[in-house]
Protein backbone atom coordinates (compact mmCIF):
# COMPACT_ATOMS: atom_id res chain seq x y z
CA UNK A 1 0.00 0.00 0.00
CA UNK A 2 1.09 3.30 -0.87
CA UNK A 3 -0.21 5.50 1.59
CA UNK A 4 -1.12 9.27 1.08
CA UNK A 5 -2.63 11.38 3.61
CA UNK A 6 -4.00 14.92 1.87
CA UNK A 7 -6.89 17.49 1.97
CA UNK A 8 -9.32 16.66 -1.11
CA UNK A 9 -9.64 19.39 -4.24
CA UNK A 10 -13.40 20.77 -5.76
CA UNK A 11 -12.90 18.29 -8.40
CA UNK A 12 -12.77 15.61 -5.68
CA UNK A 13 -16.17 16.34 -4.26
CA UNK A 14 -18.12 12.95 -6.04
CA UNK A 15 -15.29 11.12 -5.20
CA UNK A 16 -15.26 12.40 -1.18
CA UNK A 17 -19.17 11.54 -1.20
CA UNK A 18 -19.14 8.28 -3.00
CA UNK A 19 -17.01 6.90 -0.68
CA UNK A 20 -17.94 8.28 2.45
CA UNK A 21 -21.27 7.01 2.35
CA UNK A 22 -19.63 3.76 1.40
CA UNK A 23 -17.91 3.59 4.23
CA UNK A 24 -20.75 3.93 6.35
CA UNK A 25 -22.29 1.00 4.11
CA UNK A 26 -24.76 3.15 2.26
CA UNK A 27 -25.71 4.42 -1.33
CA UNK A 28 -25.82 8.27 -2.51
CA UNK A 29 -29.08 8.95 -3.51
CA UNK A 30 -30.45 10.67 -6.27
CA UNK A 31 -32.25 13.28 -5.10
CA UNK A 32 -29.76 14.34 -2.58
CA UNK A 33 -28.12 17.86 -3.42
CA UNK A 34 -24.42 17.22 -4.38
CA UNK A 35 -23.48 20.60 -3.59
CA UNK A 36 -25.21 20.76 0.74
CA UNK A 37 -21.99 18.88 2.39
CA UNK A 38 -19.43 21.38 0.88
CA UNK A 39 -21.71 24.48 1.67
CA UNK A 40 -20.49 23.66 5.66
CA UNK A 41 -17.51 21.66 4.99
CA UNK A 42 -14.82 23.67 3.91
CA UNK A 43 -12.45 21.02 1.39
CA UNK A 44 -9.21 22.42 3.08
CA UNK A 45 -10.56 20.73 6.06
CA UNK A 46 -10.68 17.27 4.53
CA UNK A 47 -7.86 15.02 5.53
CA UNK A 48 -8.31 11.68 3.39
CA UNK A 49 -6.44 8.46 2.14
CA UNK A 50 -5.36 7.34 -0.99
CA UNK A 51 -3.53 4.46 -2.01
CA UNK A 52 -1.96 5.36 -4.89
CA UNK A 53 -4.56 7.55 -6.60
CA UNK A 54 -7.31 5.31 -4.96
CA UNK A 55 -9.13 7.40 -2.38
CA UNK A 56 -9.79 4.78 0.75
CA UNK A 57 -9.96 6.78 3.66
CA UNK A 58 -12.20 9.95 4.16
CA UNK A 59 -11.91 12.84 7.68
CA UNK A 60 -13.04 16.03 7.85
CA UNK A 61 -13.46 18.80 10.63
CA UNK A 62 -16.03 21.54 10.83
CA UNK A 63 -15.57 24.77 12.17
CA UNK A 64 -17.56 24.85 14.97
CA UNK A 65 -17.72 27.34 18.36
CA UNK A 66 -18.53 25.35 21.17
CA UNK A 67 -20.28 26.26 24.63
CA UNK A 68 -18.32 25.14 27.38
CA UNK A 69 -19.04 26.15 31.18
CA UNK A 70 -19.28 29.45 31.35
CA UNK A 71 -17.54 30.28 28.05
CA UNK A 72 -17.39 29.32 24.19
CA UNK A 73 -14.28 28.09 22.53
CA UNK A 74 -13.39 27.49 18.84
CA UNK A 75 -13.50 23.73 18.44
CA UNK A 76 -12.79 21.57 15.25
CA UNK A 77 -15.94 18.80 14.91
CA UNK A 78 -14.55 15.50 13.96
CA UNK A 79 -16.38 14.10 10.81
CA UNK A 80 -17.54 11.85 8.58
CA UNK A 81 -14.09 9.47 8.95
CA UNK A 82 -14.70 6.24 6.86
CA UNK A 83 -11.99 3.58 5.97
CA UNK A 84 -12.75 1.25 3.09
CA UNK A 85 -13.36 -2.21 4.24
CA UNK A 86 -10.30 -3.24 2.03
CA UNK A 87 -8.02 -1.71 4.04
CA UNK A 88 -9.34 -1.86 7.52
CA UNK A 89 -6.29 -2.81 10.25
CA UNK A 90 -3.54 -1.42 8.46
CA UNK A 91 -3.47 1.82 9.64
CA UNK A 92 -5.04 4.48 7.79
CA UNK A 93 -7.41 6.05 10.02
CA UNK A 94 -4.56 6.32 12.91
CA UNK A 95 -2.51 8.37 9.79
CA UNK A 96 -5.83 10.50 9.39
CA UNK A 97 -6.01 11.24 12.72
CA UNK A 98 -2.82 12.21 13.33
CA UNK A 99 -3.25 14.69 10.70
CA UNK A 100 -6.43 15.97 11.44
CA UNK A 101 -4.95 17.03 14.76
CA UNK A 102 -2.11 18.63 13.90
CA UNK A 103 -4.60 20.60 11.27
CA UNK A 104 -6.28 21.97 14.79
CA UNK A 105 -3.45 22.44 16.06
CA UNK A 106 -2.25 24.77 13.32
CA UNK A 107 -5.97 26.58 13.14
CA UNK A 108 -5.16 27.50 17.16
CA UNK A 109 -8.53 25.15 18.07
CA UNK A 110 -8.49 24.21 21.26
CA UNK A 111 -10.54 21.58 20.97
CA UNK A 112 -11.80 18.28 19.14
CA UNK A 113 -15.40 16.85 19.43
CA UNK A 114 -16.84 14.16 18.15
CA UNK A 115 -19.95 12.07 17.54
CA UNK A 116 -18.31 8.31 17.48
CA UNK A 117 -20.06 5.57 15.86
CA UNK A 118 -18.34 2.99 17.50
CA UNK A 119 -17.45 4.05 20.80
CA UNK A 120 -14.49 1.57 21.53
CA UNK A 121 -12.43 3.55 18.06
CA UNK A 122 -11.69 7.26 19.65
CA UNK A 123 -10.42 6.83 23.21
CA UNK A 124 -6.80 5.54 21.82
CA UNK A 125 -7.19 9.05 19.83
CA UNK A 126 -7.38 10.67 23.05
CA UNK A 127 -11.31 11.59 22.68
CA UNK A 128 -13.29 11.39 26.37
CA UNK A 129 -17.05 10.53 26.22
CA UNK A 130 -18.12 14.67 27.33
CA UNK A 131 -21.57 14.43 27.45
CA UNK A 132 -24.71 11.83 27.09
CA UNK A 133 -28.57 11.86 26.64
CA UNK A 134 -31.44 10.00 27.13
CA UNK A 135 -33.87 8.10 24.78
CA UNK A 136 -36.95 8.79 26.07
CA UNK A 137 -40.27 6.67 25.14
CA UNK A 138 -43.41 7.57 26.59
CA UNK A 139 -47.25 6.61 26.43
CA UNK A 140 -48.94 9.89 25.79
CA UNK A 141 -52.36 8.54 27.28
CA UNK A 142 -50.51 7.43 30.59
CA UNK A 143 -48.45 10.83 31.23
CA UNK A 144 -50.29 13.39 33.83
CA UNK A 145 -48.62 16.62 34.27
CA UNK A 146 -48.72 18.28 37.46
CA UNK A 147 -50.12 22.26 38.08
CA UNK A 148 -52.29 23.68 35.54
CA UNK A 149 -53.10 24.14 32.03
CA UNK A 150 -50.95 26.96 30.92
CA UNK A 151 -52.35 29.95 29.18
CA UNK A 152 -49.33 30.14 26.94
CA UNK A 153 -50.38 29.31 23.46
CA UNK A 154 -48.63 26.23 21.17
CA UNK A 155 -48.80 27.03 17.58
CA UNK A 156 -48.02 24.83 14.07
CA UNK A 157 -46.10 27.17 11.57
CA UNK A 158 -44.43 26.41 7.89
CA UNK A 159 -41.05 25.69 7.35
CA UNK A 160 -40.55 29.57 5.61
CA UNK A 161 -41.97 30.59 9.35
CA UNK A 162 -39.81 28.41 11.10
CA UNK A 163 -36.82 29.82 9.55
CA UNK A 164 -37.41 33.14 11.09
CA UNK A 165 -37.99 31.55 14.82
CA UNK A 166 -35.93 28.66 15.53
CA UNK A 167 -32.33 30.36 15.36
CA UNK A 168 -32.86 32.77 17.80
CA UNK A 169 -34.77 30.64 20.15
CA UNK A 170 -31.26 28.62 19.97
CA UNK A 171 -29.05 31.43 20.40
CA UNK A 172 -31.46 32.24 23.56
CA UNK A 173 -30.50 28.81 24.81
CA UNK A 174 -27.33 27.78 23.68
CA UNK A 175 -24.86 30.07 25.98
CA UNK A 176 -26.66 28.48 29.31
CA UNK A 177 -25.61 24.95 27.77
CA UNK A 178 -22.09 23.26 27.86
CA UNK A 179 -21.99 20.81 24.44
CA UNK A 180 -24.08 23.17 22.55
CA UNK A 181 -21.95 24.59 19.27
CA UNK A 182 -22.97 27.42 16.69
CA UNK A 183 -25.18 27.27 14.09
CA UNK A 184 -24.24 29.39 10.54
CA UNK A 185 -27.04 30.18 8.58
CA UNK A 186 -26.04 27.96 6.11
CA UNK A 187 -26.20 25.14 9.02
CA UNK A 188 -29.51 25.64 9.69
CA UNK A 189 -30.81 25.44 6.21
CA UNK A 190 -28.46 22.65 5.02
CA UNK A 191 -28.75 20.93 8.47
CA UNK A 192 -31.84 21.53 10.38
CA UNK A 193 -34.35 22.52 7.77
CA UNK A 194 -33.11 19.93 5.10
CA UNK A 195 -36.05 17.63 4.65
CA UNK A 196 -36.05 15.19 1.43
CA UNK A 197 -38.71 12.31 1.55
CA UNK A 198 -35.97 9.92 1.43
CA UNK A 199 -33.95 10.82 4.67
CA UNK A 200 -37.73 10.73 6.91
CA UNK A 201 -37.64 6.49 7.35
CA UNK A 202 -41.44 6.37 6.31
CA UNK A 203 -42.06 8.81 8.61
CA UNK A 204 -43.62 12.62 7.92
CA UNK A 205 -42.10 15.37 7.34
CA UNK A 206 -40.91 17.85 9.74
CA UNK A 207 -43.66 19.82 12.08
CA UNK A 208 -42.49 23.18 14.01
CA UNK A 209 -44.50 23.61 16.88
CA UNK A 210 -43.81 27.11 18.66
CA UNK A 211 -44.42 28.34 21.96
CA UNK A 212 -45.24 32.11 22.39
CA UNK A 213 -44.80 33.70 25.96
CA UNK A 214 -45.50 36.84 27.44
CA UNK A 215 -42.61 38.06 24.90
CA UNK A 216 -42.72 36.31 21.90
CA UNK A 217 -41.04 32.62 20.76
CA UNK A 218 -39.50 31.41 23.75
CA UNK A 219 -39.56 27.18 22.35
CA UNK A 220 -39.55 25.10 19.96
CA UNK A 221 -40.47 20.83 18.77
CA UNK A 222 -39.50 19.78 15.79
CA UNK A 223 -41.34 16.25 15.22
CA UNK A 224 -42.15 14.02 12.49
CA UNK A 225 -45.07 11.21 12.65
CA UNK A 226 -45.95 8.15 11.92
CA UNK A 227 -49.53 6.48 11.66
CA UNK A 228 -49.72 2.40 12.89
CA UNK A 229 -53.46 0.75 13.27
CA UNK A 230 -54.16 -2.29 15.62
CA UNK A 231 -57.72 -2.12 16.74
CA UNK A 232 -56.38 0.84 18.12
CA UNK A 233 -54.19 4.02 16.26
CA UNK A 234 -50.97 3.54 17.56
CA UNK A 235 -49.23 6.18 15.74
CA UNK A 236 -45.60 7.72 16.69
CA UNK A 237 -44.38 11.34 17.70
CA UNK A 238 -40.57 11.20 17.14
CA UNK A 239 -38.95 14.43 18.12
CA UNK A 240 -36.42 15.50 16.37
CA UNK A 241 -35.31 18.08 19.02
CA UNK A 242 -36.95 20.04 21.76
CA UNK A 243 -35.39 23.65 22.94
CA UNK A 244 -37.24 26.23 25.41
CA UNK A 245 -35.47 29.06 27.11
CA UNK A 246 -38.12 29.07 29.67
CA UNK A 247 -39.57 26.04 32.10
CA UNK A 248 -42.91 27.01 30.93
CA UNK A 249 -42.09 26.85 27.53
CA UNK A 250 -40.84 23.05 28.25
CA UNK A 251 -43.35 22.15 29.65
CA UNK A 252 -46.15 23.02 27.29
CA UNK A 253 -44.03 22.12 24.29
CA UNK A 254 -44.09 18.70 25.92
CA UNK A 255 -47.88 18.65 27.10
CA UNK A 256 -48.89 19.30 23.51
CA UNK A 257 -46.16 16.83 21.85
CA UNK A 258 -48.46 13.91 24.07
CA UNK A 259 -51.53 15.01 23.19
CA UNK A 260 -51.72 14.77 19.67
CA UNK A 261 -54.86 12.79 18.83
CA UNK A 262 -54.37 9.12 17.07
CA UNK A 263 -50.34 9.40 18.08
CA UNK A 264 -49.76 8.46 22.17
CA UNK A 265 -46.18 6.81 21.01
CA UNK A 266 -43.72 9.74 21.94
CA UNK A 267 -39.84 9.53 21.27
CA UNK A 268 -37.35 11.67 21.71
CA UNK A 269 -33.97 10.04 20.83
CA UNK A 270 -31.51 13.08 22.50
CA UNK A 271 -32.78 14.72 25.43
CA UNK A 272 -30.87 15.99 28.38
CA UNK A 273 -29.71 14.04 30.87
CA UNK A 274 -30.71 17.03 33.21
CA UNK A 275 -34.27 17.05 31.45
CA UNK A 276 -36.82 18.56 33.60
CA UNK A 277 -39.79 16.21 31.80
CA UNK A 278 -39.39 13.74 34.60
CA UNK A 279 -40.11 16.07 37.23
CA UNK A 280 -43.15 17.65 35.45
CA UNK A 281 -45.30 14.72 35.15
CA UNK A 282 -46.84 12.76 38.21
CA UNK A 283 -45.63 9.64 38.04
CA UNK A 284 -41.56 10.18 36.40
CA UNK A 285 -41.50 6.13 35.97
CA UNK A 286 -43.43 7.07 32.45
CA UNK A 287 -41.00 8.72 31.49
CA UNK A 288 -39.12 6.07 30.37
CA UNK A 289 -35.32 6.83 30.08
CA UNK A 290 -31.96 4.93 28.24
CA UNK A 291 -28.69 6.40 28.41
CA UNK A 292 -26.49 6.91 25.48
CA UNK A 293 -23.06 8.48 24.42
CA UNK A 294 -23.04 11.55 22.67
CA UNK A 295 -20.31 14.37 22.74
CA UNK A 296 -16.67 13.13 22.53
CA UNK A 297 -13.97 15.56 23.35
CA UNK A 298 -10.74 15.76 23.07
CA UNK A 299 -8.49 18.47 24.39
CA UNK A 300 -5.84 19.90 21.64
CA UNK A 301 -4.53 23.12 23.63
CA UNK A 302 -4.62 21.84 27.43
CA UNK A 303 -3.86 25.40 28.73
CA UNK A 304 -5.89 27.14 26.57
CA UNK A 305 -8.92 24.92 26.65
CA UNK A 306 -8.64 24.86 30.20
CA UNK A 307 -8.28 28.86 30.97
CA UNK A 308 -11.04 29.46 28.38
CA UNK A 309 -13.69 27.79 30.64
CA UNK A 310 -15.36 29.34 34.15
CA UNK A 311 -15.65 27.13 37.32
CA UNK A 312 -17.70 26.58 40.50
CA UNK A 313 -15.41 28.14 42.83
CA UNK A 314 -11.51 28.64 43.41
CA UNK A 315 -8.94 26.60 44.14
CA UNK A 316 -5.11 24.97 43.19
CA UNK A 317 -4.51 21.85 41.39
CA UNK A 318 -1.42 20.65 39.70
CA UNK A 319 -2.64 18.28 37.04
CA UNK A 320 -0.41 15.19 34.96
CA UNK A 321 -1.72 14.47 31.67
CA UNK A 322 -0.64 11.90 29.77
CA UNK A 323 -1.13 12.17 26.08
CA UNK A 324 0.16 9.26 24.08
CA UNK A 325 -0.92 10.09 20.65
CA UNK A 326 0.15 13.91 21.20
CA UNK A 327 3.01 13.48 23.29
CA UNK A 328 4.17 17.57 23.17
CA UNK A 329 0.82 17.69 25.30
CA UNK A 330 2.40 15.15 28.21
CA UNK A 331 3.33 17.00 31.55
CA UNK A 332 1.83 18.61 34.28
CA UNK A 333 -0.04 21.88 34.00
CA UNK A 334 -1.09 24.23 37.38
CA UNK A 335 -4.58 25.36 37.23
CA UNK A 336 -5.26 28.49 39.09
CA UNK A 337 -8.83 29.65 40.00
CA UNK A 338 -9.85 32.85 41.17
CA UNK A 339 -13.66 34.04 41.21
CA UNK A 340 -14.32 30.92 38.92
CA UNK A 341 -11.53 31.91 36.09
CA UNK A 342 -8.72 30.17 35.58
CA UNK A 343 -5.25 30.72 34.91
CA UNK A 344 -3.14 27.26 33.60
CA UNK A 345 0.59 26.94 32.73
CA UNK A 346 3.33 23.87 32.49
CA UNK A 347 4.58 23.64 35.92
CA UNK A 348 7.65 20.91 37.35
CA UNK A 349 5.34 20.83 40.26
CA UNK A 350 4.34 17.44 41.93
CA UNK A 351 0.96 16.57 40.37
CA UNK A 352 -2.23 16.39 42.77
CA UNK A 353 -3.99 14.08 39.98
CA UNK A 354 -2.91 12.07 37.27
CA UNK A 355 -4.75 11.17 34.65
CA UNK A 356 -4.82 10.63 30.48
CA UNK A 357 -6.07 12.52 28.41
CA UNK A 358 -8.89 10.66 27.16
CA UNK A 359 -10.36 11.15 31.25
CA UNK A 360 -9.21 14.78 31.15
CA UNK A 361 -12.19 15.21 28.37
CA UNK A 362 -14.65 13.05 30.21
CA UNK A 363 -14.37 15.70 32.85
CA UNK A 364 -13.89 18.60 31.02
CA UNK A 365 -17.82 19.44 30.51
CA UNK A 366 -18.75 18.69 34.21
CA UNK A 367 -20.77 15.84 33.36
CA UNK A 368 -18.43 13.06 35.39
CA UNK A 369 -16.60 13.24 38.77
CA UNK A 370 -12.65 13.33 39.23
CA UNK A 371 -13.81 10.55 42.09
CA UNK A 372 -15.79 8.24 40.05
CA UNK A 373 -13.19 7.87 37.49
CA UNK A 374 -10.48 7.60 40.21
CA UNK A 375 -12.54 4.36 41.54
CA UNK A 376 -12.89 3.18 38.46
CA UNK A 377 -8.62 3.29 38.17
CA UNK A 378 -8.39 6.27 35.59
CA UNK A 379 -7.69 8.84 37.45
CA UNK A 380 -4.86 8.92 40.38
CA UNK A 381 -4.98 11.35 43.35
CA UNK A 382 -5.76 12.02 46.81
CA UNK A 383 -8.97 12.28 48.25
CA UNK A 384 -8.67 15.84 48.97
CA UNK A 385 -7.59 16.89 45.70
CA UNK A 386 -10.35 14.85 43.99
CA UNK A 387 -12.74 16.49 45.94
CA UNK A 388 -11.44 19.98 44.63
CA UNK A 389 -11.41 18.86 41.73
CA UNK A 390 -14.65 17.79 41.72
CA UNK A 391 -15.80 21.18 42.84
CA UNK A 392 -13.97 23.11 40.61
CA UNK A 393 -15.24 21.45 37.35
CA UNK A 394 -18.84 20.80 38.35
CA UNK A 395 -21.63 23.02 36.60
CA UNK A 396 -25.09 23.73 37.57
CA UNK A 397 -26.22 22.39 33.93
CA UNK A 398 -25.33 19.33 32.83
CA UNK A 399 -23.44 18.88 28.83
CA UNK A 400 -26.17 18.20 25.91
CA UNK A 401 -24.85 17.95 22.23
CA UNK A 402 -28.24 18.70 20.58
CA UNK A 403 -27.14 17.36 16.68
CA UNK A 404 -25.09 14.61 15.66
CA UNK A 405 -22.16 16.16 13.11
Amino acid sequence: MKLTIRPINESEIPTFRAKMARGFGDDLHKDDDPNRLFRVLDVARTVCAFDGHEMIGTCGAFSLDLTVPGATLPMGGTTMITVQPTHRRRGVLRAMMQAHLKELQARGEPLAGLWASESSIYGRFGYGLAAQSYELKLDGKAIQFTGDMPASAIRLVETQEAQSILPDVYDCVRPTRPGMFSRSDVWWETQIFYDPSHRRRGRSAKRYAIHEGARGADGYAIYRQKDEWNDFPKGEVHVVELLASTLAAHKALWRFLTNIDLYPDVRYWNAPVDDELPWQVTDPRRVQRSICDSLWLRLIDIPRALAGRLYSGDGQLVLSVRDTFLPENDGSYELDVTSGSAQCRRTSADADIELSVEALGVTYLGAHRFTALARAGLVHGDAEPLATADRLFSWDRLPWCPEVF
